[in-house]
């Protein structure tokens, strides 16, 4: 993830009001998630170490989500897809990314894509804890909540960890040659099949372990998809959890250029003062998250999907 400079349009969501408060907001009683049980899954990725595309350790990371995830009934599999670092990257040569999608069929057509990234930033001693770490336990969680015999009356879902998200340090960001590998070769493949229409909806977390949790939506994203998940929250009595918008490279920008419509819920305030300071530094530890932010996640996510499945039909 990498945020751009705020925008002067930034939106603070404040009390609710007509327009978000529908019969869509009403208050919900909020749906399980296992909050402890996906504390103890961010402990075990943390304990993989640091964890950047290509890595033994990243490795070990994927072979134990897709146990977890083949003993829940998902049908999974491995994407992999080549990466070449660029000039005046701290590693260099060819290396090999691997997403991780999670599938269950649905009676409906089509499917609602749910994704996290599950590698981390090319820095010594990074382990991740918020960024990469903390959605993709969040994903796990909701994995379990979803898990099911048989397709599920609603649409198919994907549930998908990518790969290569994050840049070669010290090179800076660019979604078209230094991150986002992984979404983009999903995309790649998803346009080659003429499938991207088949994609309901697509749903991305990142960074959403943070103690003190505010959520950014980015200005690139499709803004009744936004508007249910800001609802969502009104209705579960987190109205303070969405801090505002602004422009955010990320993993759903792939998604977002193929005109499927994608919301990333992120938290880009994390540090002191609210400074985003911790982000890609050895300091983003498990200390510095909490359970509670991850399944105040969770649930806005769960407790949304089947107003989304109503709302977002298959396109084309």
């Amino acid at each position: 993830m990498r945020p751009l400079p705020r925008c002067l349009a930034t939106l603070l969501l404040g009390a609710c009001t007509a327009a978000s408060c529908d019969s869509a907001g009403d208050a919900v009683a909020p749906p399980p998630f296992d909050a402890a049980r996906a504390w103890s899954d961010l402990e075990r990725l943390v304990g993989f170490g640091p964890r950047p595309l290509g890595s033994p350790a990243l490795a070990e990371a994927r072979a134990w989500l897709r146990g977890e995830l083949e003993a829940l009934g998902f049908a999974v599999e491995e994407v992999s897809f080549p990466v070449r670092a660029p000039a005046g990257a701290r590693r260099q040569g060819e290396f090999r990314g691997v997403n991780l999608l999670a599938r269950r069929p649905g009676e409906q057509p089509g499917e609602i894509w749910l994704a996290s990234h599950f590698d981390t930033y090319d820095l010594p001693g990074f382990v991740g804890a918020n960024d990469g770490g903390s959605s993709s336990a969040v994903l796990l969680e909701i994995a379990r909540q979803l898990a099911g015999s048989g397709p599920r009356s609603g649409p198919g879902l994907v549930l998908c960890w990518f790969d290569g998200e994050e840049p070669f340090s010290p090179v800076p960001w660019s979604n078209e040659d230094n991150s986002t590998f992984g979404s983009r070769h999903q995309v790649e493949l998803l346009e080659q099949a003429g499938a991207a229409g088949r994609v309901r909806a697509f749903i991305l977390l990142d960074m959403v372990g943070d103690a003190r949790l505010g959520i950014t939506l980015p200005e690139e994203c499709d803004q009744r998809l936004a508007r249910i998940l800001e609802r969502t929250a009104h209705a579960l009595g987190q109205p303070q959890l969405f801090v505002g918008r602004r422009p955010i490279r990320d993993d759903h920008v792939p998604f977002y250029r193929a005109r499927i419509p994608v919301v990333n819920l992120i938290d880009l305030r994390y540090g002191p003062g609210l400074s985003n300071d911790w982000w890609h530094t050895t300091e983003d530890t498990l200390d510095k998250c909490s359970a509670e932010s991850m399944a105040a996640v969770g649930r806005i996510v769960l407790a949304a999907l089947p107003e989304i499945e109503r709302e977002f039909p298959v396109r084309g």
